[in-house]
């Protein structure tokens, strides 16, 4: 094995401890999922969006969004409502209590995310950003 494999599996057990972290409970809320978080924070965002949009931008099969959504309708934090013009086409929003709901959670992150990068100086943290940005975008384009 070469130094830069070596390097490459050191990084995978880093991913890996991070992704740990990460899957932890959050915080007040040992109830949410990652999966009905990415849902709430994408419309929180976004804005309400169909179910397709829901499943595309999370790259998930429609059944696997029609599930987060209804746990989280069930829960209150979201609701479906037909459009005026074309009552076939459904969307999702946030309910008022999913509204707060996802500005507590967001919160919360951004303190575990504060805590979990507090050993790095702003131009450590830009230099990260910069890496991980250009990772994610090479990812995104099929060159992982």
């Amino acid at each position: 094995m070469n130094d830069r494999d070596g390097l490459l599996d050191q990084l995978d057990g880093v991913f890996a401890r991070i992704g740990r972290l990460t899957r932890k409970p959050w915080g007040t809320d040992m109830t949410m999922t990652f999966g009905q978080y990415a849902v709430l924070r994408l419309l929180s965002l976004q804005g309400p969006l169909t179910m397709g949009t829901i499943a595309g931008e999370l790259e998930i099969t429609m059944a696997g969004a029609t599930g987060l959504v209804d746990r989280l309708i069930h829960a209150g934090i979201v609701q479906r409502t037909r459009s005026e013009q074309d009552r076939r086409v459904v969307s999702v929003d946030l309910s008022p209590l999913g509204r707060e709901k996802i500005l507590n959670l967001r919160a919360e992150r951004r303190r575990f995310i504060r805590n979990l990068l507090n050993t790095l100086d702003d131009s450590e943290l830009q230099a990260l950003h910069g890496l991980l940005e250009r990772v994610a975008a090479a990812a995104e384009q099929g060159n992982p």
